[in-house]
C-alpha cells in the first residue's frame, strides 16, 4: 500500500471525511492492501456500532412480475401478454399473509414490477388490506419508481403520494430502483425507469413525510469505478440533508438470466475483491450511515458472513419467498432460517440481534 493511501486510512479513522478521489482510490487497491482497508472498515464499525450484528425476520411480496420496463439488467421482468406473467389475486394474497403471520415475521417487503393497470389506489387498496389482516407487521414498500409509476396520471407530487400511503399504513420504503444514480450509466440499463432526478426527488419526499428509506446501489455492470462513487456521493448528500435512510445495501450485479448477460456486455458477476471493498468503503465513505447490510442473497450466506469483518453489521433479512434475484440467475435460494442467520454471526465472534426493519432491536 503506497503513502497515500495509507494517508487516506490514517484520515478516515481519525473521523476525516473522505473525497470522492480518496474512495475511488481504495475501491481499486489490490493483492494484499485490501486486508488494510477492510481493518479500516472494521475499525470504524467498531467505534459506531460494536459488535452487535443485526438481522430481520421479513417475507417479500411480489404482486407481480409484469413491468412496463424492460431494464438490461433485470431477470424478473415479464410482458402482460407472457406466458411467465403473473398478478396475484386477492386469495393468493391472503394466502401470503397466512404464511408471514405463520412464520411471526415482523416486516413485509411489498415490491413489484410496474403494471400498466397499478396506479395509486392499487397500491393503497393493498396496503390497508395488509394492515387491516396484520396491523403489527412493519410494511416496507413502494419504491420512487414504484410510486412514479402510480402518479403518472395524476396531478399528485411525490410527496402528496408518500404521504397518502402513509396514512393508508406503509412504514418505510426501500432505497432500490436506484441502481446507479449516473444519467450516462442510466441510460443504458434502464432507460424507461425513474430518472436520477426524479429518484432524489422522490427519497427525499419520503423522508419529509417521516417516511424512513434504505439506501442501494446496483454495481457490476457497464457503470466505473468512479461512478460507483459519484452514487455514493449522492447518498451522502441525500443523508446529509434528510438524515432519513436506515442503512446502506450494496447489490451486486447477477448477469445470467438479464439482457446484459445475454448480450456478452457483462460477461461475469463481481470478484470478491470488489464485493468486500464495495461494503468496506461504504462503511468509510457513508460516514452518515450507521448501517452498512451484506446481502446473502446477492453475495452467498459464507461471503457475505466474511464481509461482517469488513465494516457490515447487518446480514439482511430472512427473506421468505425471495423471487427477483432468482429470476436473475443467483442461486442462493429464497430463504435463510434464522437460527442459519445467528449461527454465521455468533460463529465471526459477533452478537446476533434480532432486529426491526427501521433497527429497533427486539
Amino acid at each position: 500500500m503506497n503513502i497515500e493511501q495509507k494517508e487516506i486510512l490514517a484520515k478516515v479513522k481519525a473521523g476525516g471525511r473522505l473525497t470522492t478521489t480518496e474512495a475511488v482510490e481504495l475501491l481499486e487497491v489490490k493483492g494484499t492492501d485490501i486486508y488494510q482497508v477492510i481493518a479500516a472498515a472494521e475499525e470504524v464499525k467498531q467505534q459506531l456500532v460494536g459488535d452487535r450484528v443485526t438481522y430481520v425476520i421479513n417475507y417479500n411480496l411480489n404482486l407481480t412480475n409484469v413491468c412496463v420496463n424492460n431494464c438490461a439488467f433485470c431477470g424478473f421482468h415479464q410482458d402482460v401478454n407472457s406466458s411467465d406473467a403473473y398478478q396475484l389475486t386477492a386469495q393468493e394474497i391472503n394466502q401470503h399473509l397466512d404464511k408471514a403471520e405463520e412464520a411471526n415475521v415482523s416486516e413485509i417487503c411489498l415490491v413489484s414490477g410496474l403494471h400498466p393497470e397499478f396506479d395509486l389506489s392499487t397500491y393503497l387498496k393493498i396496503i390497508e388490506k395488509i394492515k387491516e389482516q396484520l396491523p403489527e407487521v412493519h410494511l416496507h414498500g413502494i419504491t420512487p419508481a414504484e410510486l412514479e409509476h402510480a402518479l403518472r396520471e395524476q396531478s399528485l407530487s411525490f410527496k402528496e403520494g408518500y404521504r397518502l400511503l402513509k396514512e393508508a399504513g406503509l412504514d418505510s420504503v426501500p432505497g432500490t430502483a436506484a441502481e446507479i444514480l449516473v444519467p450516462e450509466v442510466r441510460t443504458k440499463i434502464c432507460p424507461n425507469k425513474i430518472s436520477t432526478q426524479n429518484w432524489i426527488k422522490a427519497i427525499k419526499a419520503a423522508h419529509q413525510v417521516g417516511l424512513r428509506s434504505t439506501a442501494t446501489i446496483l454495481y457490476g455492470h457497464l457503470e466505473t469505478i468512479p461512478q460507483r462513487i459519484e452514487h455514493l456521493k449522492i447518498i451522502r448528500d441525500i443523508q446529509d440533508e434528510t438524515n432519513g435512510f436506515t442503512e446502506f445495501i450494496p447489490l451486486s450485479f447477477i448477469p445470467y438470466n438479464t439482457s446484459l448477460g445475454q448480450s456478452g456486455q457483462v460477461k461475469n458477476e463481481t470478484t470478491g475483491r470488489e464485493d468486500l471493498l464495495m461494503i468496506a468503503v461504504a462503511r468509510l465513505f457513508l460516514d452518515n450511515i450507521p448501517n452498512i447490510q451484506a446481502s446473502w442473497v446477492k453475495y452467498g450466506p459464507k461471503l457475505a458472513q466474511l464481509m461482517l469483518s469488513a465494516g457490515a453489521n447487518d446480514l439482511g433479512g430472512t427473506l421468505f419467498n425471495e423471487n427477483i434475484s432468482q429470476a436473475a440467475g443467483k442461486d442462493t435460494g429464497e430463504y435463510l432460517a434464522p437460527e442459519r442467520i445467528v449461527t454465521l454471526i455468533s460463529d465471526m465472534g459477533y452478537q446476533p440481534r434480532q432486529r426491526k426493519t427501521c433497527y429497533d432491536l427486539i
